[in-house]
């Protein structure tokens, strides 16, 4: 061969190369194919088919196939795969523009659109950008006309859907049901469907950027067929994993099944709605299930109607999200079990109302993590609901609910604007509830957030934010590690339209019965903070309710004011080496300057302050600040106990004159301070059995303090002066009480051992009694001894024939006024007040004294005795004819009073006696 002749063999082509060059330019064939067992289906393919009335099954009681490829696309009524018991359907459609349309009216043979799994094996698979489509047609919005799609449909299937790559699509119409127990019998139903007491494997899987989209969906059915056993279960699997992947729940119309109308159905997702269903929802790496729900409905996703369903939301980006009216959670609802986990940075938003443990369920909801998130900022309107809301969130509503906040995760319950109802979030809401919210951890937060929506306020503003730790049921709040509940109330207040910013720890209600309410705040950065309008907390709040808050280990509480044990409920506060800090002044209803109240308004409050506590009431505003116990002004009566240990503080801080502590007001009130602890009052008054019917105690003790300007004990003081009060004691043992003035009423008892008064003014119409079996009390300034007042003097035999009395030492240059006083010398116990007399102690210049600039004692002088009258009486001896002046000292005569025993000697004597003396006659 020539050179020329092969050159021109080289350079002509063949025409196999030529025509193979041509068919990889052209576009590529749509392509179906089937395989094995396909019933009805004789006509599929291989091209485009459009058969909208035929029903096809793939795998129909033996194993099939169905491949949609290259664009193609085919239309029919409706698609099984694995029928007849045995079996084993299998499709894949990929490619972008492949397309599968169902359009099957709902009755006869074309009931139900798509299943998978329909009483055998079933799989389904859409990728490549491929769109498998149920389309929504006017037949399915006819009564008894079912439309409906299923993954898994009798009892004993395996069924898997897969929609997977971006731009791939499966777009269902009316409802999916994943995993039916389905089940009919020859006997019952003419027919064998199914296997008794089988499970039903169904998994859902949306991947790497697809989307399904279904009007709504079941997880986990319930078992309806009429020849269920009862004890056919089902295991469910649905995972939207991948970013961008996306299950959208959109709603749409259908029909009424009791009146047959059409009607606006809710977008919403049920899941094991069956005691016998195990149902698991698991949206990660970016997925995301959505709920686009419609105007006017409620719209929602429910866990567990009956069975066990756990929904894991993980990872940045992944994210269940609510848009659209009255968006509804339920985390456990009737009688089943449910766990919602929120984790590694992920997000739930826009529920309106999200309740965890509801209706004898029990509902568990975690989020974990820095960034992970439930907010809850989505409204009701009263087209769907009956009225306009915000958002709510319960735990333990006739249920049993716990929600934990971990690790920086955080809860956000957000108002839209105003509703007709406060923002709120309750734990333990309804009688049979429990609940339990758990905060724990630096960044954890639980926050509550309400705007402004009128400027100055009046009928249009919005209702603050509310918070109920055990409403009518059982609550419990662990804030601990640095959680924080905070609550931010920005409506604004005012006499004609108060807006509050509340949380209740045990009730709610001063006229409906509450329930339980316990509420832990431990550890340094832990906190509970009102902030905005009218805060207030109350503990134990309402008839036959009980609350109790422990704030610990340097953690924190501040609001306006707090009650503890209001209107028939008991309330327990225990501060310990923490803080309370109540500031500020509220501006609508009563207009209180920041308080403490612990029992008012007929309820019992216990306070105990240990560790170095400190508990501040901070007000320069017109209502000043006060601690009260046993009854307030708007609250009286009432039964309030406080006890300050280990140097712990209480502050009250106001305008000149406006702080106040009252000891039992119209109530009943008991104040204990040891171990170095304070009471500071500033220039402001204390009170002790403040009013007429009062019962108020202090004991002070152990280096202690109480400072104030004003000091009534049973005095109340007036516009004009002062006057009488209730029953009143004030002990110093080894404490300090400094004031500018101290009145004591004519109720009222002063005593107390190593006790000191540093006051300008002190004025006894009581009973001052120095000492306490004996002591010696200090009195530093002037002294005043008021009509009808006592002072009453201690004497005891010290055992070793010497005697101890009682001493009161005034600073020298007060000025004295005894002459109105009715002096009573006392003998305790087995004292001789005729052995006193003989030992020379029997003078006034043994009890009172002055004490000099040097600090050595000085005698009064008989002359700041005139006119006071002396009286004595013994325990152990009867003294008669006393006669005492501070000149010639004292004469009586004392005969010793037989002991009770020696009385029932002689008694039985004189019976025996008589006895014997019956029997000689």
């Amino acid at each position: 061969m020539k050179l020329a002749q092969r050159r021109r063999n080289i350079q002509r082509p063949s025409v196999l190369t030529v025509a193979a060059a041509l068919l990889a330019s052209l576009p590529a064939q749509a392509v179906i194919t089937t395989t094995g067992a396909i019933g009805g289906g004789s006509m599929l393919g291989p091209g485009d088919t459009q058969l909208p009335t035929v029903s096809v099954r793939v795998g129909d009681a033996a194993a099939g196939s169905l491949l949609m490829d290259a664009g193609s696309f085919m239309q029919l009524a409706k698609l099984s795969f694995g029928t007849g018991g045995t079996g084993n359907g299998v499709a894949t459609l990929t490619g972008a523009s492949t397309r599968l349309e169902l359009l099957g009216n709902g009755t006869g043979s074309q009931t139900q659109r798509l299943i998978v799994g329909d009483f055998g094996t079933g799989q389904v698979t859409v990728s490549g950008g491929a769109l498998l489509k149920s389309t929504q047609v006017a037949a399915c919005l006819v009564q008894f006309h079912y439309c409906d799609s299923f993954v898994g449909g009798a009892a004993g299937d395996v069924a898997t859907l897969t929609v997977t790559g971006s731009a791939s699509n499966v777009d269902i119409a009316n409802a999916l049901f994943i995993g039916h127990p389905g089940l009919a019998t020859q006997a019952l139903n003419g027919y064998v469907y199914g296997v008794a007491g089988a499970t039903v494997q169904a998994n859902v899987n949306v991947l790497a950027g697809a989307v399904l989209r279904t009007d709504r969906a079941q997880v986990g059915t319930r078992q309806w067929d009429n020849a269920s056993t009862g004890f056919e279960k089902s295991v469910n699997n649905v995972t939207v994993a991948g970013t961008g992947s996306l299950w959208r729940v959109t709603g749409g119309q259908g029909w009424d099944g009791v009146t047959g109308a059409t009607i606006t159905q809710a977008a919403g997702v049920s899941v094991a709605l069956d005691r016998y269903s195990v149902s698991n929802i698991d949206i990660r790496d970016g997925g995301e299930l959505r709920i686009e729900g419609l105007s006017g409905v409620f719209n929602f996703v429910n866990l567990s109607n009956g069975g066990r369903s756990d929904m894991s939301v993980r990872g940045a980006n992944s994210a269940l999200t609510f848009t659209g009216d009255a968006a509804v959670l339920h985390v456990g609802r009737s009688l089943g079990s449910a766990l919602l986990s929120v984790t590694q940075g992920a997000q739930v938003n826009g529920a309106w109302y999200t309740a965890v443990g509801r209706d004898g369920s029990l509902g568990e909801l975690l989020i974990d993590g820095v960034g992970s998130r439930l907010r809850a900022d989505g409204t009701a309107s009263a087209a769907a609901s009956g009225s306009q809301q915000n958002s709510v969130l319960d735990i333990g509503t006739n249920g049993t609910g716990t929600a934990t906040v971990s690790n920086g995760g955080r809860i956000e319950l957000v108002a839209a604007g105003k509703g007709d109802f406060a923002l709120q979030l309750s734990v333990g809401r309804g009688a049979a509830s429990s609940g339990t919210l758990n905060i724990r951890g630096a960044g954890s937060v639980v926050q509550l957030t309400q705007p402004s929506v009128l400027a100055g306020g009046g009928p249009g503003e919005a209702f603050n934010p509310l918070v109920r730790i055990g409403r009518e049921g059982s609550g419990q709040l662990n804030i601990t590690a640095g959680g924080k509940l905070l609550l931010e109330g920005n409506a604004v207040s005012t006499l004609a339209d108060s807006r509050g910013t509340s949380v209740y720890i045990g009730g709610s209600s001063d006229t409906v019965n509450g329930g339980k309410g316990i509420a832990l705040v431990s550890g340094l950065g832990s906190e509970i903070r009102l902030s905005g309008s009218d805060g207030y907390i109350g503990v134990g709040h309402g008839p036959q309710s009980s609350g109790q808050l422990t704030v610990a280990d340097q953690a924190s509480v501040s609001s306006i004011g707090m009650n503890v044990g209001r209107s028939g409920g008991v309330g327990v506060l225990k501060v310990d080496n923490a803080s309370l800090n109540f500031a500020g002044q509220q501006t609508g209803g009563s207009i209180s300057g920041a308080f403490l109240s612990i029992g008012r308004s007929g309820g019992i409050g216990v306070a105990d302050f240990s560790g170095g506590s400190v508990v501040t009431l901070n007000n320069l505003g017109s209502a000043g600040a006060s601690l009260n116990l046993g009854g307030t002004s708007v609250g009286p009566l009432g039964e309030g106990s406080l006890t300050l240990s280990g140097a712990s503080r209480v502050n009250v801080v106001a305008a000149p004159g406006l702080a106040a502590v009252t000891v039992g007001r119209d109530g009943s009130g008991f104040l204990r301070l040891k171990g170095a602890s304070t009471v500071d009052v500033g220039d402001g008054n204390f009170y002790v059995g403040r009013l007429a019917g009062s019962d108020g105690t202090v004991i002070a003790t152990e280096a202690s303090v109480i400072n104030a300007g004003w000091v009534g004990v049973g005095r109340n003081k007036t516009a004009t002066g002062d006057s009488d009060g209730g029953t009143a004691t004030m002990v110093l043992n080894g404490a300090m009480l400094n004031a500018d003035t101290v009145v004591i009423g004519s109720n009222g008892f002063l005593g107390g051992t190593l006790g000191s008064i540093r006051a300008n003014q002190i004025v006894n119409y009581g009973i001052f009694s120095p000492g306490s079996s004996p002591g010696r009390f200090n009195i530093d300034g002037n002294f005043t001894a008021g009509a009808g007042s006592r002072l009453i003097l201690e004497v005891q035999a010290d055992g070793l024939g010497g005697f101890l009395t009682d001493q009161v030492v005034f600073k020298s240059g007060a000025t004295l006024d005894l002459s109105a006083m009715q002096v009573e010398f006392r003998f305790l116990g087995n004292t001789d007040p005729s052995a006193f007399l003989a030992s020379g102690g029997f003078d006034v210049d043994t009890f009172l004294s002055a004490q000099d600039a040097s600090g050595g004692l000085q005698a009064l002088g008989d002359a700041a005795y005139s006119g006071v009258n002396f009286s004595a009486r013994a325990e152990g001896y009867s003294i008669s004819n006393f006669s005492y002046s501070a000149a010639a000292g004292a004469n009586f005569t004392a005969a010793a009073v037989p002991e009770p025993g020696s009385w029932a000697l002689m008694l039985a004597g004189g019976v025996a006696l008589g006895f014997r003396r019956r029997r000689a006659r």
